[in-house]
C-alpha cells in the first residue's frame, strides 16, 4: 500500500484532532473471539483496561491494558472501517522499520485475521513503560523545552531507505491555496478577512514547497501533544506514539507542525518558542515560512470539507489549527 493511499485514508492529516474516547469501544465491547485472541497474545488475564486521556487519530478500540503480567497498549479495528484498517496495517508494517534511536514504542505482537463470526480484525500490542507521563498542558517551561528536544531529535535521524518512507514533498498536498484561489469557497468568510485578497500570493509562497521541505530526515507526520510522553525522571527517554505513516523530509517539519498544535492547545506562541529554542542547524527562514503557508492552506481547505462520520469534531479542530497557522503566517510575513 502506497503512502498516497494512507494519506487519502487520513485526509492528508498531519496533526489533526483525535477521536474522542467516548466514541471508542471499551474492552468489553470487543467481540468475544477478538478478546480471546488478544488475551492469548498478551499471555495473561486482563485485569483492567482504560482509554488514554486522548486516544489517538485512528478510530476503533485503543486502550491501556493492565494484565497479571504487566501493561500494554492495544489498538484494534474491524472490517467496517476499511480505510483506517489499512492505516493500522501500515503502522504495524512501519514499526519494525523505525530506527532504534527513534522514540517509538516496542511492538509486541500483531494480528490480521478473519475471526469466527466477526470478520476481519487487525490489532496490535505495544509495550507500555511505567516511567512516562503526559505533557502538562499548563505548559511549564520544562515541558515545552522537553517537547522541543524530543521532536527535534526525530529530525536528527535519517529516514530508512525503504519504500514506505517516501519523500514528504511528493505526498503532502502543497497546492491548497491554489485550489482555494480557483474555487473561492463560501466558507472562506469564516476565516480571517486577511486571506481573501492574498490567496494567489499565498499560493506563490507555497509553490516553493518542493524545495523547502525536501530532505532525508525521519518524519513522524502526525504529531500532536498527546503523542508525546515525557520521562518522569529527568534524563530518561521520551516516547512518541502513533507512527502511522513514514516519510523523509527536512528536519524542521515535525517541529513546526507540532508548535501549531501546541498553540491550538493553549500553549505558547510558536514564533516565541522558535526564538527561544531555535531551529535545526542550516534551516532557512524562508523555508520555514513556506512550510507554515503550506500547513495553513491545508488546514483552511480541510476545515471546510464534510466531517468524517467517525471523527465529527475533526473539522472544528482543523479550523482552530487554521486560525493559528494563518496568524503565525501573518507574523512571519510582517503584514
Amino acid at each position: 500500500m502506497t503512502e498516497k493511499v494512507i494519506l487519502a485514508a487520513l485526509g492528508h492529516v498531519r496533526q489533526d484532532a483525535a477521536v474522542s474516547p467516548a466514541l471508542r469501544p471499551g474492552w468489553r465491547d470487543l467481540p468475544p473471539p477478538l478478546r480471546d485472541r488478544i488475551t492469548h497474545l498478551l499471555g495473561a488475564r486482563v485485569i483492567a483496561a482504560r482509554h488514554q486521556g486522548d486516544s489517538g487519530i485512528l478510530p476503533g478500540a485503543q486502550f491501556h491494558v493492565q494484565t497479571t503480567k504487566g501493561d500494554s497498549f492495544v489498538k484494534a479495528l474491524g472490517t467496517e472501517q476499511s480505510g483506517p484498517l489499512n492505516v493500522l496495517r501500515q503502522e504495524i508494517a512501519l514499526a519494525p522499520l523505525l530506527p532504534d534511536e527513534a522514540p517509538h514504542p516496542e511492538l509486541l505482537w500483531s494480528i490480521d485475521e478473519v475471526l469466527p463470526t466477526v470478520g476481519t480484525w487487525v490489532a496490535v500490542g505495544y509495550g507500555m513503560r511505567a516511567d512516562l507521563r503526559p505533557i502538562d498542558q499548563s505548559w511549564p517551561e520544562g515541558d515545552v523545552a522537553a517537547l522541543v528536544r524530543t521532536v527535534r531529535s526525530i529530525g536528527e535521524i535519517e529516514a530508512p531507505d525503504h519504500a514506505l518512507f517516501l519523500p514528504e514533498e511528493k505526498v503532502f498536498p502543497t497546492n491548497s491555496w491554489e485550489v482555494l484561489a480557483d474555487t473561492l469557497p463560501a466558507g472562506l468568510a469564516k476565516h480571517s478577512p486577511w486571506l481573501i485578497h492574498r490567496l494567489e500570493g499565498l499560493a506563490e509562497i507555497a509553490s516553493h514547497a518542493p524545495d523547502a521541505i525536501t530532505g532525508k530526515s525521519l518524519q513522524h507526520g502526525t504529531l500532536r501533544v498527546q503523542n508525546v510522553l515525557l520521562p518522569v525522571v529527568p534524563g530518561g527517554k521520551p516516547l512518541v506514539s502513533d507512527w502511522i505513516r513514514g516519510a523523509a523530509g527536512a528536519p524542521y517539519l515535525d517541529l513546526v507542525a507540532m508548535l501549531l498544535h501546541v498553540r491550538t492547545n493553549d500553549g505558547p506562541p510558536p514564533e516565541a518558542t522558535l526564538r527561544r529554542y531555535g531551529l535545526p542547524p542550516g534551516t532557512e527562514p524562508d523555508a520555514v515560512t513556506c512550510w507554515i503557508a503550506v500547513l495553513a492552506g491545508h488546514y483552511v481547505k480541510s476545515s471546510m470539507e464534510p466531517p468524517p462520520t467517525d471523527m465529527p469534531e475533526l473539522r472544528s479542530y482543523q479550523h482552530r489549527l487554521a486560525r493559528v497557522a494563518v496568524s503565525w503566517l501573518q507574523t512571519r510575513l510582517g503584514f
